[in-house]
């Protein structure tokens, strides 16, 4: 149930993604929420940057991750974190999607 990415995220959808991403792909990352939320905003409104390619290498444990590779696998992590987030619109009432409504509004998005 994966959507397509439509580029530029919206706001919303990038705090979403960002506690999303966060929780799940991001894991190894030192991601805060309020900077995953930055970076998709800079990602998604102009591309893969050095900044974040180096980050990606980092995370992923490979130094040789060229930058299409990167893009590949950040739009992957984006489309699964899509359609993640469109099944507990569909189904509100599923565990994970309440502990995700309960993580996304813990985050003070002003910090």
């Amino acid at each position: 149930m994966s959507e397509e990415i439509t580029y530029p995220l919206d706001d919303e959808l990038c705090k979403k993604l960002a506690v999303w991403l966060c929780d799940h792909a991001l894991k190894n990352a030192s991601y805060y929420v309020q900077e995953c939320r930055a970076m998709l905003r800079d990602y998604t409104q102009n591309g893969m940057n050095d900044t974040l390619l180096h980050d990606i290498r980092n995370a992923s444990n490979q130094p040789e991750l060229t930058k299409i590779a990167a893009t590949e696998l950040l739009d992957g992590e984006i489309k699964k974190g899509l359609g993640q987030l469109a099944l507990w619109q569909q189904q509100p009432r599923d565990t994970n999607a309440r502990f995700f409504r309960m993580k996304y509004q813990q985050v003070n998005w002003e910090a």
